[in-house]
């Protein structure tokens, strides 16, 4: 899939494992995964740590999840922190956006 090519290039262009890809290179893998995926939205959350991930046909993608899950408080990144987030925490990121500038 698009998304696990995005991975594995990062990591190359890095040298960097993929676990270390949601450690600081998380909107880069979102704004190239949107590239090659063109119907793909970036989406973010600022609460507990600044996350940027992908929701794309009915399911939400990180680096870490190729397959997608259905609620995007399940990434690997969330895990134990469900009760601190809520569904109006994530932010459909719009070109402009002042948080991550493209």
């Amino acid at each position: 899939m698009a998304f696990e090519w995005v991975t594995n290039r990062l990591c190359r262009r890095h040298r960097i494992s993929t676990e270390h890809i949601n450690q600081g290179h998380c909107y880069e893998w979102a704004s190239l995964a949107a590239q090659r995926c063109p119907s793909a939205q970036i989406f973010y959350v600022r609460r507990l740590m600044p996350h940027a991930f992908i929701y794309f046909a009915g399911l939400w993608f990180d680096a870490d999840t190729p397959k997608g899950v259905r609620d995007w408080r399940a990434l690997p990144l969330f895990k134990g922190c469900q009760g601190l987030l809520r569904e109006q925490g994530v932010i459909c990121w719009v070109p402009g956006d002042r948080f991550w500038l493209n």
